[in-house]
């Protein structure tokens, strides 16, 4: 896994404890963004594209349990990731953090090998799970390489939180996604649905924008192809690794 591809925000009040974690965390590769409330949480999840979000418990105003319950209204718990930190290891407040959906959490004093370990473990769940026969093919190299294939389909993409649609055509196609020509385009980090259209077969995905090129379209990285999808998928990628 190479961590300089995942972007971490650390939510604390204590700016301390904010930028010795954000220092430990960059020096291990990971691009790392701050905020010290909710309000800022909010705006950054919305803004940069998140890939996991380490967030503490006891904040002021709005307190971590109430930003939690706020982002799996958007979010599932493998769309973002959030592991919280909380400064007393009570088991009410660990049972009550995991039952409103967070992945993990940690106690301070942080354990820094503890929490790399456990930020890894969540982020390598994210990788689009669309067949365990995709990790054995050509699709995924030791090297890290994806190959990327010419293929033409409809495609619509829904904002999540818009709920803008915007319509277009593939150019190509991976597993980590693929690019879609559109007259339109989203901010980069946006979350949307996919949808693409081939041969009367349809493929969904939850996707987030990674690039833009004005007039010409937008690069969706997958995050989680829908389950009644990914056999249609995986024949897909077959084929067109086979037509090579």
């Amino acid at each position: 896994m190479n961590p300089r591809q995942y972007r971490l925000l650390i939510v604390d009040d204590n700016e301390m404890n904010r930028d010795m974690l954000a220092r430990r965390l960059s020096r291990s590769g990971y691009v790392v963004d701050l905020a010290e409330n909710a309000r800022q949480l909010m705006r950054r999840v919305k803004e940069n594209g998140l890939d996991l979000v380490l967030l503490d418990i006891e904040m002021p105003e709005v307190s971590g349990f109430e930003a939690l319950k706020a982002l799996r209204k958007d979010y599932s718990p493998s769309q973002l990731p959030i592991i919280m930190v909380t400064a007393r290891n009570q088991r009410e407040d660990i049972v009550r953090a995991l039952n409103l959906g967070a992945n993990d959490y940690l106690t301070k004093p942080i354990d820094f090998p503890v929490a790399l370990a456990r930020i890894e473990t969540q982020l390598s769940r994210k990788r689009p799970q669309v067949s365990d026969q995709l990790a054995t093919e050509s699709h995924v190299r030791d090297r890290g390489y994806t190959p990327r294939y010419p293929f033409t389909a409809d495609a619509e993409i829904v904002d999540l939180k818009s709920g803008t649609r915007i319509r277009g055509v593939s150019s190509d196609v991976s597993l980590d996604g693929c690019f879609v020509c559109t007259r339109e385009s989203l901010e980069i980090g946006t979350r949307v649905r996919l949808t693409l259209k081939h041969k009367n077969q349809d493929v969904m995905m939850l996707a987030i924008v990674r690039v833009l090129k004005p007039k010409l379209g937008m690069g969706l990285q997958a995050l989680e192809v829908d389950s009644n999808s990914s056999e249609t998928f995986v024949q897909w990628l077959d084929a067109l690794r086979e037509s090579r």
